[in-house]
């Protein structure tokens, strides 16, 4: 049994071009050989898709679909710089701010 390598949480819209037409979608997970997108239409397996992220053309094949989630692979595989921009977070936690006064001085 083989395991895929990890995948990073994320939520980061965009469109996507299938044989369907332009879909939005939402990337929930990625690393550089796929991802996980949750989309209101219905892709089959082995479509051909293709994203445009900051004037980065992506191209990837559907592995499987179901209920408004598919998997994708991408062909070719992404690179650190790309995974690292699709793991942006949109609205992540403004709580989570550094706070000089929460640490302790350490002697």
């Amino acid at each position: 049994m083989q395991f895929r390598p990890h995948r990073y949480r994320t939520e980061f819209p965009t469109l996507l071009s299938t044989p369907i037409g332009k879909v939005k979608i939402v990337i929930n997970d990625v690393n550089e050989t796929g991802a996980l997108i949750t989309l209101n239409e219905t892709l089959s397996r082995g479509h051909s898709v293709e994203m445009v992220v900051l004037n980065q053309r992506i191209t990837g094949i559907v592995q499987w679909a179901n209920r408004g989630k598919c998997g994708v692979t991408f062909r070719p595989h992404l690179s650190s710089a790309q995974v690292d921009l699709l793991r942006y977070k949109q609205g992540g936690h403004r709580g989570a701010r550094h706070m000089p006064h929460s640490y302790a001085e350490m002697r």
